[in-house]
């Protein structure tokens, strides 16, 4: 087996949806496994309602060695950061509790990842399913097309993503508490791994699938609180950069 891979998975309210995504974990792992890769699962649980405790103490399809740790942050960022720390693989793939991956995921982003360990690897397509339907595809920051200038309204990425052990370390989520007012974590995070000269990039033939709830995620209560995205220096990069080409658009106009 080759050094490993990491999978932070972050739980607090699913109950027994997480039982479809630690299915859907568990095949992208034994998929890794048959090429000859070692992979541990890392669950880190923030203020876990008492169903989602029962559930992983006794599913059956939970391997007794899964790292299982306890928080109290109430706060994904926080969480995530939690699980990296106790991390052991080379490389480490973010998930969240509610959602689906393609069992390829993690074979196709190791190899990416393995060529170039400065790559944040996202997959090709999310899938939005259950109260609401959408494809999207994600793009390539190395794609000569690639529109850097509309992360200032838009988030390109979605949570899953997979990485380097230590771009995680170097640029960690960051806290955004309900009372600040601020949101989005993982649209910073991936403002930031720009900003730090580190490259988006996707693994062809790779899906993430995405569950929307009748009762709305995390992003959906973030944006019924009017948060706004923390700063990051590559927004403020960008920004300039935009209003330079308005005013030399708007100088032509005039003339």
């Amino acid at each position: 087996m080759t050094k490993g891979i990491s999978c932070v998975l972050a739980l607090h309210s699913e109950g027994l949806i997480a039982h479809k995504t630690i299915r859907s974990l568990n095949r992208a792992v034994r998929c890794a496994e048959e090429f000859g890769l070692s992979v541990e699962i890392v669950f880190a649980m923030d203020r876990a309602t008492p169903e989602t405790k029962h559930y992983v103490e006794t599913s059956p399809v939970i391997n007794p060695k899964y790292k299982i740790i306890s928080a109290d942050f109430g706060d994904l960022g926080l969480t995530r950061n939690l699980g990296i720390q106790h991390a052991d693989g080379e490389y480490v793939a973010i998930f969240d509790g509610d959602d689906l991956t393609s069992e390829n995921w993690l074979v196709h982003a190791y190899e990416i990842n393995r060529a170039n360990r400065r790559y944040v690897i996202h997959p090709e397509i999310s899938v939005v399913f259950d109260q609401k339907t959408l494809v999207m595809y994600h793009p390539d920051q190395r794609a000569r097309d690639f529109d850097e200038a509309n992360l200032i309204i838009e988030n390109y990425w979605t949570s899953l993503c997979f990485a380097a052990r230590e771009t995680f370390l170097e640029i960690p989520y960051v806290s955004t508490p309900k009372s600040s007012g601020f949101g989005y974590e993982d649209w910073h995070w991936n403002c930031e791994v720009m900003a730090r000269g580190f490259i988006h990039t996707i693994a062809l033939g790779t899906a993430h699938f995405i569950r929307v709830k009748e009762g709305g995620g995390l992003n959906a209560e973030t944006a019924m609180r009017n948060a706004v995205i923390p700063h990051s220096a590559v927004l403020d990069a960008l920004g300039n950069r935009s209003k330079r080409k308005r005013t030399v658009t708007d100088a032509t106009k005039i003339g």
